[in-house]
């Protein structure tokens, strides 16, 4: 299934870096909801993206907006990324890597690593925005926020 700008983000239920279920059904309750794809806990770029995203948690918030990062790292590594860097938003084990899959997201560097996506979803769980770069952690931040910035 590949997913676009205007389709609803298919419901999904995966653990959190606590061994939760978030259900994206049940537990979105916030008026949006970014979702980071990332390729791997405590490598450089990826630490840097989560590092940004906490930076700017609190100007999410005032658009009544959670983060989530995903990758397919398991809780134990989620844990332990969360508590060194204080991030202050979930981060969800797509173990296999089953989700990204299902949603046919492109892998970057000549498809040997995870692509680096976000996605911006509404309430209603359609997505809003989509924003793809491998190098350029910060424009991840950037992008989103300018779009709520610009659309609220």
């Amino acid at each position: 299934m590949n997913v676009d700008i205007g389709d609803v983000f298919p419901d999904f239920i995966l653990n959190d870096e606590n061994g939760d279920e978030f259900d994206l059904k049940r537990d979105f309750t916030n008026s949006y909801l970014v979702l980071y794809f990332y390729p791997k806990d405590e490598t450089p770029g990826c630490t840097k993206q989560a590092c940004y995203f906490k930076d700017f948690y609190q100007d999410f918030k005032t658009f009544d907006c959670e983060i989530i990062g995903l990758s397919s790292d398991n809780k134990n590594s989620h844990e332990k990324f969360k508590n060194n860097y204080n991030l202050p938003f979930k981060l969800l084990s797509d173990k296999n890597s089953r989700l990204r899959k299902e949603l046919k997201l492109p892998k970057d560097f000549f498809g040997l690593s995870p692509g680096r996506i976000t996605f911006l979803i509404d309430k209603n769980k359609e997505i809003l925005f989509i924003y793809r770069s491998s190098l350029n952690m910060k424009s991840h931040i950037n992008s989103v926020l300018k779009y709520l910035k610009k659309n609220n």
